[in-house]
């Protein structure tokens, strides 16, 4: 339910295509927040080709940390979200890039 979920916030936030959308589990690492490694923790990177204006990254914030907390009853004081924009020309798919 999180690729799946996490996929549709994501299309619908940025407005992209859901077919454009990848998402990224990865358990495999152990974190520490404030110095507390006992409780579960996440890292969550947003990247996207375009703009994501302030609008649009505090609507996904808000969307991913609830589904967090509702999928792995993760409190969303212990996730930090990175949103990253970029350039056309700096993503490649398909054997070419979107510029």
């Amino acid at each position: 339910r999180l690729k799946r979920e996490g996929s549709a916030i994501l299309a619908e936030e940025t407005g992209k295509s859901i077919d454009f959308v990848m998402v990224v589990l990865d358990f495999g690492n152990s974190f520490s927040f404030g110095g507390d490694s006992s409780l579960p923790s996440a890292y969550l990177e947003v990247k996207n080709v375009r703009s994501l204006p302030p609008s649009v990254t505090a609507a996904l914030s808000g969307r991913l940390c609830e589904l967090l907390e509702d999928e792995l009853s993760m409190s969303a004081q212990r996730i930090y979200l990175e949103f990253q924009e970029s350039e056309r020309h700096l993503w490649g798919w398909d054997g070419k890039t979107f510029a």
